[in-house]
């Protein structure tokens, strides 16, 4: 017949965890058990502090898509940017969407880049990358995007002909419309600088190379692509006109009908003629 054991060690459990003891030490002096025989007993005993917590603990509630986004609302130290009276206006919408998620539309907008925008609109910055694109996800987020969007481009007030005709000006610029050139005479003076005079009394001249640039004022700035001034003198460099070209080719390859076909092909005619009449110049 098998011993019987000499403490329950299931009963003693229960007293363990209702007791004020903190420790299983203290517990078993106030048992009067040896405290290495209830330790080599009671191995499987969670400890008093966790068996504490765990007692007073609240039922684990299930975390929703939507706790977890506000756990990620987290403002980043020193990152959430500030935001005028006059761009504030722009993101109070009635979309239902929290604070941080209009900043982020409106920063989104401007840059095209969701990490930076998470950031910029005060979300955590340990993990941009991913908050920015479960934003992007959210419908009411793509909406707000979508509408800010709108405003920028009515704002911008650009069209597709507006393009059209700019990449017209660029491809069809004439050098003539930023400076004057040419070929002039002047009164030819001998070594000690005196006007030199021919036989019959007339002033004897020379021809020379000119250019002038003209004033800001009188230009096109938007045709230009760089200006510089070196030792030779001022260098003045056109936006190139053979990528604008192309581009034109292409868009009237898509687009026959456009009005600004016509232009198109009237332009394209007279700079080939110019370039004709250059060659054999």
């Amino acid at each position: 017949m098998a011993a019987k054991a000499k403490y329950d060690w299931e009963a003693l459990l229960k007293e363990y965890l209702r007791s004020d003891c903190t420790s299983k030490t203290q517990f078993a002096e106030s048992k009067g058990i040896n405290a290495s025989l209830l330790r080599r007993n009671t191995a499987d005993w969670p400890s008093k502090s966790k068996s504490k917590s765990n007692s007073n603990k609240k039922p684990k509630r299930k975390v929703t898509a939507k706790s977890k986004s506000n756990k990620n609302e987290k403002v980043a130290p020193n990152q959430e940017r500030k935001v005028t009276g006059s761009e504030l206006a722009l993101i109070n919408d009635e979309g239902n969407l929290t604070e941080k998620q209009k900043l982020f539309c409106f920063f989104y907008v401007k840059s095209y880049n969701a990490t930076q925008s998470a950031i910029k609109a005060g979300y955590t910055a340990k993990y941009p990358s991913e908050i920015g694109w479960q934003l992007l996800q959210i419908p009411k987020v793509r909406d707000e995007v979508q509408r800010l969007k709108n405003i920028k481009r009515r704002s911008i007030m650009i069209s597709e002909d507006d393009i059209v005709e700019r990449y017209m000006r660029i491809a069809f610029a004439d050098i003539s419309d930023f400076a004057d050139f040419g070929t002039e005479e002047y009164p030819a003076v001998d070594e000690h600088g005196h006007i030199m005079i021919d036989g019959n009394g007339n002033v004897k001249t020379r021809k020379r190379d000119y250019l002038e640039f003209k004033d800001s004022n009188d230009v096109d700035g938007g045709l230009i692509c760089e200006i510089s001034l070196g030792r030779s003198g001022m260098k003045v460099k056109l936006e190139d006109r053979q990528k604008a070209l192309r581009w034109l080719a292409d868009y009237f390859c898509m687009n026959p009908m456009n009005q600004h076909k016509i232009a198109y092909d009237k332009a394209v005619l007279s700079l080939r003629e110019r370039e004709l009449k250059a060659k054999e110049w």
